[in-house]
């Protein structure tokens, strides 16, 4: 009988973890479109307001680089009813941390506060979704703005041109090959009357969702939102997907930059849509893991540690994308030995092909139970939980897949990551090597 009820308990171990979710979190519509999550979290009175509107830099109309960015400076500036650094002043007052960020993808703005200044966070978010009030001095001034921060952050970066020019070469004339913060000669030729037109387009509820995470029920958010967000009307809107890179290619790009003190090595794959993968992505997420996440990965103890070719090797899986998704593998070599471009990419695709066989059901188990040790502290905290969530709700998952998120990655089998593997290995690709600028530049297709 002991042993019968152990057998019990075992089996309904199983069941409970396979139905156990990550995060207690419900969802609900508004009228106008609003998209609404409610993530509770009840460890501290604190709550996150994340608003994403599903636009970023990949929605710009060619030449109009910039856009999204200068549009996320310019809710900053006030409304018909909170003017100037208002919006700013109102939040410091109530002890809110606040901000915003542009990416391919998407807008958002975000607020932490006391549970206590909800109702603030709410009102002063809603009101600048429609009713933005800008002047065309208010214009040119976050224009400028916006112009020195891509010299401070992207052109002072001497590693800059490098990659902006691999990215364009990965994604051609795709608008992923496009900078976020656009060139510079789109920023200055951006104009008022476009820009408040993207805005009309895009800032609407029926393209937006708004994330609330931390000491709250949807039973009170539901009220409060509505109240402020409520009356707020959509528009009708018809977004287009980016066309997918389906062409086969193998480019190399090689480049010498001055203040470069070490060279760099870079292998970027072209995989297919998250939409055609479907549960393929978890299995290159463990792949990513596998090959370069962190000392205990296979690459990073065959190169580093074992063969001491580089000081650093690390990977990363893309697919937040409304497009392809891309896999990626850094290194930088060890110059203590004898470097050479052709060296370093043979080190580095031996290393790759090598990994396969390394990969075994007792490392695959290791690396299960070492994402889902990370996937705690999403839970434990209601600014990444808000963030996590919000992000892949806006790149097309719904709550259940998120909710089941780390029994999705322990559902991948072995033969679901070799398989991973080997379309890895046929994929695209594109090889790019950045070197100090003593060393002749070099760029070329294979």
């Amino acid at each position: 009988m002991n042993k019968l009820f152990g057998y019990v308990l075992f089996f309904l171990s199983i069941a409970i973890a396979v139905d156990a979710k990550m995060f207690k979190a419900d969802e609900f519509l508004l009228d106008n479109g609003l998209r609404v999550v409610v993530v509770e979290n009840h460890k501290a009175p604190l709550i996150k307001q994340m608003l994403w509107y599903q636009v970023g830099a990949v929605d710009e109309f060619r030449g109009h680089g910039g856009s999204a960015h200068l549009l996320e400076h310019l809710l900053f500036r006030g409304t018909a009813k909170i003017s100037g650094d208002e919006f700013n002043r109102i939040m410091e007052k109530n002890g809110a941390e606040s901000n915003a960020f542009t990416s391919y993808e998407v807008t958002s703005y975000h607020q932490f506060a006391d549970i206590s200044r909800l109702e603030v966070l709410l009102a002063l978010e809603a009101d600048r979704m429609q009713n933005l009030k800008i002047s065309a001095d208010d214009f040119e001034a976050e224009r400028k703005i916006v112009f020195e921060e891509r010299k401070q952050v992207v052109e002072n970066n001497p590693a800059s041109p490098f990659y902006e020019r691999l990215q364009q070469m990965l994604w051609g004339t795709s608008p992923y090959g496009r900078p976020i913060t656009g060139l510079p000669e789109e920023i200055l030729s951006l104009k008022f009357d476009d820009t408040l037109d993207f805005y009309r387009k895009y800032y609407v509820p029926n393209n937006a969702i708004l994330v609330l995470s931390g000491d709250i029920d949807v039973a009170t958010a539901r009220p409060l939102v509505e109240k402020y967000y409520g009356k707020l009307k959509s528009n009708p809107l018809k977004r287009e997907l980016p066309a997918s890179v389906t062409e086969q290619f193998h480019q190399q790009l090689q480049m010498s930059l001055p203040h470069i003190a070490t060279p760099r090595v870079t292998r970027m794959f072209m995989l297919p849509p998250r939409k055609e993968l479907q549960d393929k992505i978890y299995a290159y997420d463990i792949l990513s893991e596998f090959l370069g996440g962190g000392e205990t990965a296979e690459m990073y103890r065959d190169l580093v540690l074992r063969k001491r070719i580089a000081v650093s090797v690390s990977t990363s899986y893309n697919y937040m994308t409304r497009s392809n998704t891309v896999f990626t593998l850094s290194l930088i070599p060890n110059t203590e030995k004898s470097f050479t471009p052709e060296y370093a990419i043979t080190a580095l695709n031996t290393s790759l092909i090598k990994a396969r066989n390394a990969l075994t059901e007792e490392r695959l188990e290791q690396i299960k139970r070492k994402i889902s040790a990370n996937m705690v502290y999403l839970n434990d905290n209601p600014q990444t939980a808000a963030s996590w969530i919000g992000y892949m709700l806006s790149m097309g998952f719904d709550l259940n897949e998120i909710q089941n998120y780390e029994n999705k990655l322990n559902a991948v089998q072995l033969k679901d990551v070799h398989q991973a593997f080997d379309e890895l290995l046929q994929a695209s690709d594109i090889i790019g090597i950045l070197l100090p600028s003593s060393d002749i530049r070099r760029d070329h297709d294979e």
